[in-house]
């Protein structure tokens, strides 16, 4: 899949429905969004291979912590020699090396709660930045407009306290991470797993309010924010389901 935008970006997906892996190519290289499971490297680099060869990568902008998004991503930084983007919030928890679980988070379905074990559980390689990663401390630091590219950094918390977006700004498409989705598990566009429904509600607002022209999720197929208009009062009092104790 490639989206042609008017200022030489172009948004490539080499991942599967399950999990996007977006790439954006600008007149300035490219910018892979996350990573995907540990394990995956070889298969993404093959994929990836045939779009532009591993080094023409100059960043890999992390929408946020979880094992999904984080497992291989030592491995990508290290052969592409790319600049990390992550949230400063995400530091401590990618080098924990496993999926936060803080108290009262929760899955939007009991269908979710199946995946408890997993989430708690789940880990992946510790990441450790280097002194060039570009640590995002608010949507003051803008690294991509100021190099004058037109992508905005967007903090969307509530999915995960660091969840962050990038945000299109001539053609207005934002690539969100997980705080929305569109698979069979999200049918209401909402994430399965949350932190914060408060702050989801809230990032959902933020979305509405950018007015996007499509929206790119990390979990199913781009679809339209008319969805969230639609679905936006679901979140209000939404009561979520907590992971089974061991």
């Amino acid at each position: 899949m490639a989206i042609q935008a008017q200022t030489q970006l172009r948004i490539h997906d080499i991942g599967n429905y399950l999990l996007r892996n977006y790439l954006l190519e600008t007149p300035q290289g490219w910018i892979a969004i996350d990573s995907g499971y540990a394990g995956g490297f070889s298969a993404y680099r093959m994929r990836l291979g045939k779009l532009t060869p591993v080094g023409s990568l100059k960043f890999v902008f992390l929408t946020h912590a979880h094992n999904d998004h984080v497992g291989f991503l030592n491995e990508l930084l290290r052969e592409s020699g790319a600049r990390l983007v992550v949230s400063e919030i995400s530091l401590p928890r990618i080098a924990s090396g496993e999926n936060a679980m803080p108290n009262g988070a929760g899955f939007t379905s009991r269908m979710g709660v199946m995946l408890s074990a997993m989430m708690k559980h789940s880990s992946f390689p510790p990441v450790v930045p280097d002194n060039t990663t570009i640590i995002l401390k608010s949507e003051a630091d803008q690294p991509f407009l100021a190099m004058g590219l037109p992508i905005r950094v967007v903090f969307l918390p509530g999915h995960t306290a660091d969840s962050i977006g990038l945000f299109l700004e001539e053609t207005r498409e934002l690539l969100c991470g997980d705080a929305a989705a569109n698979a069979i598990i999200a049918p209401a566009r909402q994430a399965i797993f949350m932190e914060n429904v408060p702050e989801f509600a809230r990032s959902w607002d933020k979305i509405i309010a950018l007015n996007p022209s499509r929206i790119y999720p990390s979990h199913g197929n781009p679809f339209s924010p008319e969805d969230l208009v639609k679905y936006r009062e679901k979140l209000d009092g939404l009561k979520l389901f907590l992971p089974k104790k061991n």
